[in-house]
């Protein structure tokens, strides 16, 4: 078997939400560090917006894919 193993892979949402949380953990830093818990709450803001986001663009996809093959079915019917 070559790669990683699928049954292992992290789900899209929680590599958002990590990526949401490193993002606003640094603009936090950048923007307010002098204020106390600033990053740590951008950071938890960043976690959900970033989750948010890989939830509705998998749900648009899904939405997509679904049409593709409602067409691709009536186009063979």
């Amino acid at each position: 078997m070559q790669g990683p193993d699928p049954r292992r892979r992290a789900r899209r949402e929680l590599v958002g939400a990590i990526i949401g949380a490193e993002a606003g953990a640094g603009i936090g830093l950048l923007a307010a560090g002098a204020t106390p818990f600033a990053p740590l709450g951008l950071a938890v803001l960043g976690a959900a917006a970033g989750f948010g986001v890989m939830s509705a663009r998998q749900a648009l996809v899904r939405r997509w894919v679904r049409s593709q093959v409602r067409g691709a079915r009536q186009a063979v019917h």
